[in-house]
């Protein structure tokens, strides 16, 4: 892609993300969005098929920045705790952005009569946020010497681990309880949220009583 192509698609966006959160996903238009962009709905199709496609690439532009704070968690000379407060907190900054919460918003709103949405918003954020998570779990599970932290690699982890970071702080932010997040409440979230996971996760299931299988895309 060219440095031209690249910024048109990236102006595209811009213009995109802001059409969907004022009007909603169902009333905003190609053509409108064609119209403020300057140019022919055709050049608007060169760069997205559809409007579906639009949404998706609009997801993930919010998301970029977080998913490669989260791919470059680093976790040389760092004890487990620490990298999970890391990852927490890499997490929470991607969940908690004005641009995340609102268009978590217009998705629960959209999801019911359009259900396209809530499966791009799941697949291209929820689950890429969730399998870089579970990479991590994985490599920490990997270089453990010590049995107990093989409860790292079970399916549903990165899940739990996911829930963990979302409750309270995000919810509110989410529900407009809290209008935003302060960095003192993200690492004390953060902290919660590794210290929860490491003490609490191995001790969900009885001694002896062998995990549920789940699918993996749920892992």
């Amino acid at each position: 892609m060219t440095v031209g192509t690249s910024a048109r698609r990236t102006a595209i966006l811009k213009i995109a993300g802001r059409t969907f959160l004022r009007h909603g996903y169902a009333d905003a238009s190609m053509d409108g969005i064609a119209a403020e962009v300057g140019g022919s709905k055709s050049t608007l199709y060169r760069y997205f098929p559809s409007k579906a496609a639009l949404f998706a690439a609009y997801v993930e532009e919010i998301g970029t920045l977080a998913w490669t704070a989260l791919a470059a968690v680093d976790e040389e000379g760092k004890d487990p705790e620490a990298v999970l407060q890391d990852t927490a907190r890499a997490y929470l900054d991607l969940i908690l952005s004005p641009s995340t919460l609102a268009v978590t918003r217009l998705v629960m709103a959209e999801t019911g009569r359009f259900p396209e949405i809530g499966r791009l918003f799941y697949e291209r954020g929820i689950r890429r946020a969730e399998q870089q998570i579970a990479a991590i779990l994985h490599r920490l599970a990997e270089r453990s010497a010590t049995p107990d932290r093989s409860f790292l690699a079970l399916p549903g982890a990165a899940a739990h681990f996911r829930s963990l970071c979302e409750a309270g702080l995000h919810e509110e932010c989410l529900w407009g309880v809290d209008e935003s997040a302060s960095r003192e409440d993200v690492i004390r979230i953060a902290r919660q949220a590794a210290a929860c996971f490491l003490r609490g996760w191995p001790g969900q299931l009885p001694r002896g009583v062998e995990p549920v299988p789940v699918s993996p895309s749920c892992a």
